[in-house]
């Protein structure tokens, strides 16, 4: 921030937004920094271990309302603010921000895969979700950037209520870990049907909300002629 209120004379985003800073020197140092500062805040790879860490060692109401949305709505919509407004980005680093939103899909669903514990495999496919939010803002389109920020949205609301559901059931079994928990369905009727609108929602099942925002993000990504990121 320092550096492009040096650059710019200015630290208000309406007067840098009419002629945006462009990747080179300085500014692209401050952008990388701004970059960083982002995806951490919002937990992108490969700044994201302290969302299933943190997992392990808090309540369900603090996941929900911090990692889960707080702090995915800050980190990206500053994202979004710095990548829109504040620069104008060349081919190299847009392919760079739609590779780190395209890893973070990747491989936080690879770890969810191998988790154990109830709350951490949620906290990776919250990282997982912010991938797609990453992917669709650096599509440098309305349509992807839309996505990104509906997805940003959706997440909030769905990711919040798979951990609040995650914390029911920790506070009726005493238990996190998956292998140990089962049968639940007839006993806690209600948890399980807001489990499973959830769950079909971040997985983008339509009618659902998920589905739309990952539909444009698809879109987006299309649209910038770059294929590989939409498969």
């Amino acid at each position: 921030i320092v550096i492009i209120g040096y650059i710019t004379q200015t630290f208000l985003i309406s007067e840098i937004s009419i002629n945006k800073l462009i990747i080179t020197g300085w500014a692209a140092l401050a952008y990388i920094l701004l970059l960083i500062g982002a995806i951490t805040k919002a937990g992108a790879f490969p700044f994201h271990t302290w969302i299933p860490d943190a997992a392990l060692n808090s309540n369900a109401a603090f996941m929900a309302y911090i990692p889960a949305a707080i702090d995915k709505l800050l980190g990206i919509y500053f994202l979004a603010r710095i990548t829109v407004h504040l620069y104008t980005l060349n081919n190299t680093m847009q392919i760079i921000v739609m590779s780190i939103g395209a890893i973070t899909i990747i491989v936080a669903v690879m770890m969810a895969f191998i988790q154990t514990d109830y709350k951490r495999l949620l906290s990776y496919h919250a990282v997982s979700q912010t991938g797609y939010m990453i992917l669709g803002i650096a599509t440098l389109n309305p349509i992807g950037i839309a996505g990104g920020l509906f997805h940003m949205i959706n997440n909030a609301i769905y990711k919040s209520c798979l951990f609040m559901t995650s914390g029911a059931v920790e506070r009726q079994t005493g238990i996190n870990n998956l292998s140990n928990l089962g049968g639940l369905f007839s006993k806690m009727p209600v948890t399980a049907i807001c489990f499973v609108i959830s769950a079909a929602a971040i997985s983008g099942i339509a009618p659902l909300n998920g589905f739309f925002s990952k539909e444009l993000v698809y879109k987006g990504t299309l649209l910038t002629g770059y294929t590989i990121f939409f498969i």
